[in-house]
């Protein structure tokens, strides 16, 4: 699938876990394209285990299909289908054709072998690849393209492991734009990062999503840079799909007031342009 192509994401009475016990329990929304969404909620809510389940790494039931879709701006409803979609839960897909369809940046790499920066980056061409074949000159070509997008052209002949935990995770979104997917599914990507590489991180994602036409589910903690960043939010409890915030629409009072029946009495306000969460009880305003 060749970036630039608008694709949405529908997902209907969607479950996933491990062995026989279903944490994620029949879930459905829609993402629209071009769009970035905020996965929220407490810890040990299910967050992560849908988004193994939606690249088939864990047992799972349900559908989950890409969807042609003009829906640009939240909330409004989306327009009809030009299409089924394609699937991407049936079993009968195989890992390499997930890969082509879906990018999965979890929070850390995986890799424990010595490669260089480029090395790792180029691996995102592999299910594009005739088995054992290598890239040629022009993958490197837009490998090191997909390094300058995010910032880190000059890192790459560093062996990969030497880099921090944040320039690793810019690495792994560089894979993943060389991939071409549609849909971009992050693990906490601003986990190991600091204040301002957070924002800069959040930053380049949501310009990568709107320049070339992406899809991006994002897990996320802190709220303040969810409601800043994402066009809307999924907010889990207990492995369910609990509610759906629009931060460009939604007044402080609604959300402070949604947001207030996962985590306790929280109080929402602008300031500048920009949202701030704070305990209800901080006395603020």
């Amino acid at each position: 699938m060749e970036g630039g192509t608008d694709m949405g994401l529908d997902v209907t009475d969607f479950s996933a876990g491990y062995g026989s016990d279903m944490i994620v329990r029949n879930i459905s929304f829609s993402i629209p394209s071009n769009t970035l969404t905020a996965l929220i909620g407490p810890n040990g809510c299910g967050k992560t285990t849908l988004l193994k389940g939606l690249c088939r790494l864990i047992p799972h039931s349900g559908k989950a299909v890409l969807t042609s879709q003009c829906c640009k701006n939240l909330p409004e409803a989306r327009r009809p289908f030009s299409d089924p979609g394609i699937p991407i839960d049936t079993e009968n897909c195989s890992s390499r054709e997930i890969a082509r369809h879906i990018s999965y940046i979890p929070q850390r790499s995986g890799i424990h072998i010595p490669l260089t920066v480029l090395d790792v980056v180029l691996m995102g061409f592999q299910p594009f690849l005739p088995l054992l074949a290598s890239p040629g000159k022009k993958h490197t070509t837009d490998a090191r393209t997909a390094l300058a997008a995010v910032g880190m052209q000059d890192y790459a002949s560093k062996n990969f492991q030497t880099l921090s935990e944040g320039q690793k995770q810019l690495c792994i979104l560089a894979r993943a734009l060389v991939q071409k997917t549609q849909l971009l599914l992050f693990d906490e990507p601003d986990s190991a990062l600091d204040f301002p590489n957070r924002h800069k991180m959040l930053h380049t994602i949501r310009q990568i999503v709107y320049d070339q036409k992406k899809t991006a589910l994002l897990i996320l903690h802190d709220l303040g840079i969810a409601l800043d960043y994402c066009d809307q939010l999924l907010v889990m409890k207990e492995g369910r799909l609990c509610g759906i915030l629009h931060p460009q629409t939604d007044s402080e009072f609604v959300l402070s007031e949604k947001l207030s029946a996962i985590y306790g009495p929280v109080k929402v306000f602008r300031h500048y342009g920009h949202c701030f969460v704070l305990p209800a009880s901080d006395g603020r305003t």
